[in-house]
């Protein structure tokens, strides 16, 4: 009997303690575009670099949004024969607010001005695209 007491006792309490993982804290999701410069562009591709990123701070302070210029190693790179490249990176909560700040920006007729700017400075071929989640800090 008092071995049915004890059974029944870790039983109840095996219950009770579910073996479930702790939740963690999940980190933002990052894409990132990488592309090749035309040759003889880089002036005019750092200028359209900075213009976006003043544009981006001044009219959508919130975003996390970031383009820059510089080398990067990606399949359209040769590491012997390496070109300027331009990295278009956003930050962001979820997938969803991706797409919702894509809409914003093609509702905008200055960078809809720059994107068309950027198609005569970038070999669009070139472009690679990265998508990741961050660690949790």
């Amino acid at each position: 009997m008092r071995t049915v007491i004890v059974a029944a006792m870790l039983l109840g309490i095996a219950g009770a303690v579910k073996a479930e993982a702790a939740p963690q804290d999940e980190g933002a999701f990052v894409f990132r575009r990488i592309c090749n410069i035309q040759p003889g562009r880089n002036d005019a591709a750092r200028t359209l670099a900075r213009d976006m990123d003043d544009l981006v701070q001044r009219n959508y302070p919130g975003a996390e949004m970031t383009v820059q210029t510089g080398r990067w190693i990606t399949g359209a790179q040769n590491i012997e024969r390496p070109v300027d490249q331009i990295l278009f990176s956003e930050r962001h909560a979820d997938p969803g607010m991706r797409r919702d700040f894509s809409e914003i920006l093609m509702g905008d007729d200055e960078f809809r001005a720059l994107q068309r700017e950027l198609a005569g400075v970038i070999d669009f071929v070139s472009c690679t695209e990265t998508r990741f989640r961050e660690r949790p800090r």
